[in-house]
């Protein structure tokens, strides 16, 4: 199955919450909020680029979520102007690969709670007759017993792979080494540790970073504008002190990393959960960052259907049905909840945040079966997936569990 073979193939469209899109003013507020359109772009790169075309700090930029690079998207970021400059915003600027489109002021910052969820158009392809047939029964399989005709799909709510950026190097999660108190090992991870989906510009500055590590003057002189520079300047002045200079990575690199870690830790503690707790068939689909198992939506226990697990923090209290499966994680990480922080620091730190086991796809339609006419060789097929899912779910989770590779079991 390949699901991104163009970036129009994998369209999401991020939904303003109601109640934001009534409070937006055309006139008033000291946040201007926009409409970002990215192809071939992750959600940081291209706000890095805005940054630096509009001359805004990157910290006066925000965003509700990440959205993939190999992919067309749309989705909502607010800038905080600086003075009175939101009245003088621009309302429009597009360059190659994004777009903004001014909609209107707000009067405090866009948080994740400003967005309701994402509607998904995602063209399938490479498919074999098999396969197109395998992933209609798995749509039965994970639809809904209350909905009809297979219109709402529930499936568990694990990360997508995409949360794990800062790991697909392969070298492990810079929060890991954070916790261990190794800033350094954590630095290098996230700056000068290039994995292949990185793009060609972001390649070479962590090349350059890594060729350079310890010569921190050199670094902050030679570094062109990015988040980085400011590390090494930091580390340039205090002589090497790595707490300082982690502490100086701009805010949103440090939670991504946190996260990225509680992310992995939340997707083992539900698939322990799930595989024990739900009763076979299941659907098991492959993962490098640890394979995802799905129960048959009408064989939910329903002690689980309607949980939530936290993201875990220091002071998170484990409780039934989850502790077991939370308390057997946590020991193969070697880890207590109370380990969860980076020693010395004040940020980034490990939030609780609940998370539903379980998630709905709605108003999901399995388009026919077609010809792929961008596959060479032995007739291919491709199909075109729509739906809808809240805030904070991932497509590619749910089209893991309707690959028709998956295993049966």
């Amino acid at each position: 199955m390949t699901i991104k073979r163009r970036p129009e193939d994998f369209f999401v469209e991020e939904m303003l919450a109601p109640d934001t899109a009534a409070r937006l003013s055309g006139t008033a507020g000291p946040v201007v909020l926009y409409r970002l359109t990215k192809r071939g772009l992750g959600t940081i790169e291209a706000l890095e680029r805005l940054a630096l075309k509009l001359r805004v700090p990157l910290e006066r930029i925000d965003y509700a979520g990440l959205k993939d690079r190999h992919a067309l998207t749309v989705q909502h970021v607010s800038i905080l102007f600086p003075r009175s400059g939101a009245a003088t915003a621009p309302d429009t600027v597009e360059m190659p690969g994004w777009k903004i489109e001014r909609i209107g002021r707000l009067a405090s910052r866009l948080s994740a709670g400003d967005v309701s969820g994402n509607r998904f158009r995602v063209t399938v392809r490479d498919l074999s007759r098999r396969r197109c047939e395998r992933m209609t029964e798995a749509r039965r399989f994970l639809a809904s017993p209350l909905a009809s005709a297979g219109r709402t799909l529930r499936f568990v709510n694990y990360f997508g792979a995409q949360r794990f950026g800062s790991a697909r190097h392969g070298r492990g999660f810079a929060a890991r080494r954070l916790i261990e108190g190794d800033f350094e090992e954590a630095r290098r991870l996230l700056v000068a540790t290039p994995d292949r989906k990185d793009s060609r510009e972001r390649k070479g500055v962590k090349r350059a970073i890594a060729a350079a590590w310890g010569d921190w003057e050199k670094l902050a002189g030679e570094l062109p504008p990015c988040p980085e520079r400011a590390v090494f300047e930091r580390l340039a002045e205090t002589g090497g002190d790595f707490r300082s200079g982690f502490a100086a990575l701009p805010p949103f690199i440090r939670r991504i990393a946190v996260e990225a870690y509680q992310s992995w830790l939340w997707n083992a503690v539900a698939r322990r959960l799930v595989a024990g707790r739900c009763a076979p068939p299941l659907i098991e689909t492959p993962s490098r960052f640890g394979d995802l198992v799905f129960p048959a939506a009408a064989a939910i226990p329903a002690g689980l259907a309607g949980i939530f697990i936290p993201l875990f923090s220091p002071g998170t209290a484990l409780e039934d049905p989850w502790k077991s499966s939370a308390e057997a994680v946590l020991a193969g990480e070697g880890l207590a909840l109370g380990d969860l922080r980076g020693p010395g620091l004040r940020s980034p730190f490990f939030g609780e945040v609940p998370r539903p086991l379980f998630v709905d796809a709605h108003e999901f339609v399995l388009g026919p079966v077609e010809a792929d006419e961008s596959s060479a060789g032995a007739k291919r097929f491709k199909r075109l997936l729509r739906f809808s899912l809240p805030r904070g779910s991932y497509g590619t989770v749910l089209l893991g569990a309707l690959d028709a590779q998956s295993n049966f079991r």
